[in-house]
């Protein structure tokens, strides 16, 4: 975890903390849930142990081993007004022993909705609290930030500190929401949302991005909905869902996305990039996708104790959006256009076009991504689940990414919280020859829960 400096200000932090904390007078419940250890599910990318292989810019590979220790403390008031949640996460790491690092990160939103019809949120994250249930994944077991009514973190995550010791923070965002019920018996729903993110980049240029979205349905029978987030900025992005709830236990979605982004299902892929003197240098990096569809299903047999699930996400073209900068004839940047790119094409050049530096892609390069998750639950302590995963890069046999995942998590008697761990292996059988990353989580986590 590398940290660099950035001249923000914390007031909008204490802030949030603070309204949070004086919210709590008329909470009528009260949770708070600590999880011990490191666990990328719960505290971030991290896990108490991991192992990784990587490719340089002069195509050798190294290797990096980390050993990440963690702590989360999450506290929530509910009432029937206000809801509010201050999360603080403590991390320690170190990286191959020359590097040692210590950050903290705190987050948090309150939300108050006086009237079914009006709510309105502040906060630096919202998490999934307005997620549209048709754009969850089952075999991840999470919905992108694309299916979220209102982002919550629009903007980039900033870092105030030092290389050894540094506090993490988000954009400040805000929202308004309004929720209607039809029906003889409220059944059926219309959810709407409006909000966005201030940011400030790295030169200190401060905005504002626009997120929207709308979710709709008839319980038990469909839900559909669609976002639009940063719409104000060159990168907007857009999702569309829709999903079928007509039969008990079956989860069937369909998605659609505009420019889609997130890293935690795009594959890497190899760019070979020249330099100045000619030679070849190479970088991995995610690989963004113009258009993509999903598609994600999965079915709980509770007498089993089982659960079967899949998720599909494929680029539809070789398109992404991206950067071209135009150079005049000295080498000075005269324009950045963020536009359409076919991979192959020049992302870098001159104002008259003459080729200054290239980034070549695998021809054709689509990025895939599908995952299938089992789940079992042993007993009412114990459960487990297996993730399987594949992140592709189609027509390129050498960017297919492979994850192979079992968990299990224990309750302690006495109600004295419960334990998970697990191993995660990654392998990436043309580039590495097989494991190129290994990592193992390992976590304790205690609730506690009281009404007033």
């Amino acid at each position: 975890m590398k940290y660099t400096v950035k001249q923000k200000a914390l007031s909008v932090v204490a802030l949030l903390f603070f309204a949070s904390c004086a919210s709590s007078i008329a909470a009528q419940t009260l949770t708070i849930k600590n999880t011990f250890g490191a666990d990328e599910e719960s505290l971030g990318d991290y896990n108490l142990y991991s192992y990784s292989k990587e490719t340089d810019i002069n195509g050798d590979t190294v290797t990096n081993s980390g050993f990440a220790l963690g702590n989360s403390t999450q506290a929530d008031w509910v009432s029937e007004h206000l809801d509010a949640r201050i999360k603080l996460e403590f991390l320690y790491q170190n990286i191959d022993s020359d590097e040692i690092t210590f950050g903290i990160l705190p987050t948090g939103y309150v939300y108050y909705e006086p009237i079914k019809q009006f709510g309105i949120i502040l906060g630096n994250n919202f998490y999934k609290k307005f997620a549209i249930p048709s754009a969850y994944l089952a075999a991840s077991d999470d919905t992108t930030k694309y299916g979220r009514l209102l982002t919550g973190k629009a903007g980039s995550d900033y870092y105030v500190g030092s290389t050894n010791f540094a506090a993490e923070l988000n954009e400040f965002s805000g929202g308004i929401t309004s929720s209607w019920g039809f029906g003889d018996y409220d059944n059926i729903y219309l959810n709407l949302a409006a909000g966005g993110t201030f940011y400030t980049d790295y030169a200190d240029d401060s905005g504002f991005n626009l997120d929207f979205g709308l979710n709709a349905g008839m319980d038990d029978v469909f839900d559909m909905g669609f976002t639009a987030h940063n719409v104000t900025s060159d990168y907007r992005k857009f999702g569309a869902f829709a999903g079928l709830e007509t039969v008990p236990n079956l989860i069937l979605n369909g998605q659609f996305y505009y420019n889609f982004t997130d890293s935690d299902y795009l594959p890497e892929a190899c760019v070979t990039r020249k330099d100045d003197d000619g030679n070849s240098v190479y970088k991995y990096k995610k690989q963004s996708t113009k258009y993509a569809l999903g598609l994600t299903g999965g079915y709980e047999f509770e007498d089993l104790g089982l659960g079967l699930y899949a998720d599909f996400i494929s680029g539809l073209t070789n398109e992404y959006i991206g950067e071209v900068k135009y150079y005049d004839s000295d080498g000075n940047l005269v324009e950045t256009k963020v536009t359409t790119i076919i991979r192959d094409s020049t992302i870098v050049k001159y104002k008259n076009n003459k080729a200054k530096r290239t980034d070549e892609y695998p021809h054709e390069a689509i990025p895939f991504y599908a995952q299938v998750r089992l789940t079992k639950d042993f007993n009412k302590s114990l459960k487990g689940y297996v993730n399987v995963k594949v992140r592709a890069t189609l027509y390129d046999s050498n960017q297919t990414w492979y994850t192979f995942y079992p968990h299990f998590t224990c309750k302690l008697p006495n109600k004295l919280g419960t334990v998970g761990a697990g191993l995660k292996i990654e392998a990436n059988l043309t580039r590495y020859a097989g494991v190129s990353g290994l990592s193992i989580p390992l976590t304790y986590t205690y609730k506690f829960k009281q009404s007033f």
